[in-house]
């Protein structure tokens, strides 16, 4: 069976437009996926291009935003950007924070493992921050994603903090580093990595050329 690491951070628009599509292609090939969300430690910053030591210039992001809105248009995915001055706001609020940027929805989604019901909470947390609008770094928006999905929120919740959920987000850390990841979203198979949200028919074609005909 062909096994994908798949790493995503669910505040990227990137990410949410890529394992949209990834979802869509890769439904009915029998493939084994390890879905694995990331968070940026605090030392490192809030963005993911501190998380890979280099930095977003306003020019870069204002492109990302537009190509974002075209990649959604073009592929029928329903999304909503925030204002730049709502990013800030919320950012103030990300710093002060105890947490880690993203590793609250990491945890619920690591702490859901074994339920079935994985899938549901990791579209929910994508559609809370892309098409409501939310901050998945709050725990009320984890609350409300974990209850749709049909999770009992307090076990998800009590079990995101504990050592084995630890270490399982500091797993898909070090997995993502040592693979070399230029970012998310990033899908590795066999080794070799295929980044961003066009990207995805490359690996289909890897996936394909990997299963038995």
């Amino acid at each position: 069976m062909v096994e994908i690491d798949s790493y995503t951070i669910y505040h990227s628009p990137n990410a949410y437009i890529g394992i949209t599509l990834f979802n869509r292609a890769l439904s009915g090939i029998p493939v084994i996926i390890q879905r694995r969300p990331i968070c940026i430690p605090k030392e490192q910053g809030i963005m993911v291009a501190d998380l890979l030591g280099s930095k977003e210039p306003p020019v870069k992001g204002s492109y990302h935003r537009e190509d974002c809105i075209r990649w959604a248009e073009k592929f029928g995915i329903e999304l909503h950007l925030i204002t730049r001055e709502l990013f800030q706001e919320r950012a103030k609020r990300w710093i002060t924070s105890p947490l880690n940027r993203e590793e609250l929805p990491a945890r619920a989604y690591y702490a859901a493992l074994g339920s079935g019901k994985e899938s549901l909470l990791d579209q929910a947390l994508f559609r809370a921050a892309w098409v409501d609008g939310l901050d998945v770094n709050e725990e009320e928006v984890i609350k409300h994603c974990i209850s749709s999905s049909g999770l009992d929120c307090e076990h998800i919740l009590n079990r995101a903090f504990t050592m084995e959920i630890t270490q399982m987000l500091t797993h898909s850390m070090n997995l993502f580093t040592k693979a070399a990841c230029p970012g998310v979203p990033t899908w590795v198979i066999e080794g070799e990595r295929f980044w961003g949200k066009d990207r995805v028919d490359w690996l289909v074609e890897k996936v394909r050329s990997i299963l038995p005909s």
